[in-house]
């Protein structure tokens, strides 16, 4: 989104599955409206870090009916590959039903329907993240 260096607006992310990220899950910068940023149904897993967020940013944001698994930072400041001196606390994240661990798995077969998506028996599979097919 554009917004000529004003605050955007609308923001969302739902119902997504990032799995494999080699710097981060969710980027949000200082035109994220924290109060209109729209994140739930989201699964995050095998990264590095989930939620990235601009350096000097006092914004704060709501995640709910998520899944963060298998990462080494749950937060940090964007400013290039991260240190441990980069860790940031998570104050500025307001979890609901937001589980940290858990097993995601994703289907590498490619003969089946749910390729590249997340595997039968998976955590999350109740969240619906992902790419949807019409049923058959």
């Amino acid at each position: 989104m554009k917004n000529d260096g004003k605050a955007g607006s609308r923001s969302a992310m739902r119902y997504s599955l990032v799995y494999g990220g080699y710097f981060c899950g969710v980027w949000t910068t200082q035109g994220t409206n924290g109060d209109e940023f729209d994140f739930h149904h989201n699964i995050i897993a095998s990264t590095n870090t989930i939620w990235i967020r601009e350096k000097g940013s006092q914004r704060k944001y709501k995640a709910s009916d998520s899944i963060f698994a298998d990462y080494t930072k749950l937060a940090g400041y964007g400013s290039g590959p991260l240190s441990d001196s980069d860790a940031t606390s998570t104050d500025f994240l307001n979890m609901k039903n937001v589980q940290t661990t858990g097993s995601i798995k994703i289907e590498k077969d490619q003969s089946k329907r749910n390729y590249l998506q997340l595997a039968e028996g998976s955590a999350g599979s109740n969240l619906k993240a992902g790419l949807f097919k019409k049923n058959q």
